[in-house]
């Protein structure tokens, strides 16, 4: 069930690659928008040195680096306390940032890289782990998709969670991550969404990634490129079986701050009065 109630930890996106479908910043750059998302409400700042777009070439590990580096170190200097999360699937990447001060690594791949368990493990940091069978950068096609894709994401989180464990990595540090679009066509990451709540009871209690912003499948149903997906993106949210500890992943974050809180007050009601200020009641 639902818990309309819940505001879960806002993770702003701070992309270091321009090839990002939302683009990309440099270091001074970041440390603004950091800021301003951090002002908005953000608790967490998930920054990427390399898009997962599929119409864009692979970086190598000395390129993704050259990114993300220099935009971590800034972003670092702003970062109030805020908890920092490297967005990679490399683990020489989560290593430098760790190293930097990273404290979550978000792993879009699902372990593609199976050394990153022992490196979570080693340096006791929190993972995110996704539910996904493409190849970094590579389309998957409709004919390679799994016929149930909520059953296959069940046995796919199970195996990776008994690989963690295996690895010794507290279950209270793992973070699961359905993959929306992530070799999934728009109606299996619909399907999967919406199964959540299943996949609660039979994996166990986890905290879980709310990775929609933006993403393909509120494209295909509304129509609208990345930048005109907002309202979609609020839509998902709000749809969601959302809980305690959950965290959302946007790119718009003093908006999604305000849906949250709405979302709130409404599912649990105030208490005393609530009065609108003069300034605010008219444009």
């Amino acid at each position: 069930m639902t818990s309309h109630g819940v505001v879960p930890q806002i993770m702003g996106v701070v992309n270091a690659s321009i090839d990002s479908l939302t683009g990309g910043v440099d270091a001074a750059a970041a440390a603004v928008l950091a800021s301003e998302m951090l002002s908005a409400g953000a608790s967490v700042l998930d920054i990427g040195g390399q898009s997962l777009r599929t119409d864009r070439a692979e970086l190598t590990v000395e390129e993704e680096l050259a990114n993300v580096v220099p935009v971590l170190e800034a972003v670092l200097r702003v970062a109030d306390g805020a908890r920092i999360s490297i967005d990679t699937y490399r683990a020489p990447v989560a290593e430098a940032a760790i190293g930097l001060g990273a404290r979550l690594v978000n792993d879009p791949s699902g372990l593609i890289d199976p050394s990153l368990a022992d490196l979570v493990a080693h340096h006791g940091v929190d993972l995110v782990l996704a539910y996904s069978r493409a190849t970094p950068k590579i389309r998957m096609e409709r004919s390679n998709l799994v016929a149930d894709p909520l059953a296959d994401c069940r046995a796919f989180l199970g195996d990776r969670l008994a690989t963690l464990a295996a690895a010794g990595v507290d279950s209270s540090r793992i973070v699961i991550d359905v993959g929306p679009d992530l070799g999934k066509s728009p109606e299996q990451t619909i399907a999967i969404l919406g199964g959540v709540g299943e996949l609660r009871a039979e994996l166990g209690d986890h905290r879980y990634l709310w990775a929609v912003s933006r993403k393909d499948f509120i494209g295909a149903l509304t129509g609208k490129p990345p930048s005109g997906r907002s309202a979609g993106t609020f839509g998902a949210l709000a749809a969601v079986d959302m809980r305690a500890g959950d965290i959302v992943r946007v790119h718009d974050v003093a908006g999604t701050a305000e849906f949250l809180e709405v979302r709130r007050a409404i599912a649990e009601g105030m208490d005393g009065a609530l009065d609108l200020p003069e300034a605010v009641r008219y444009d």
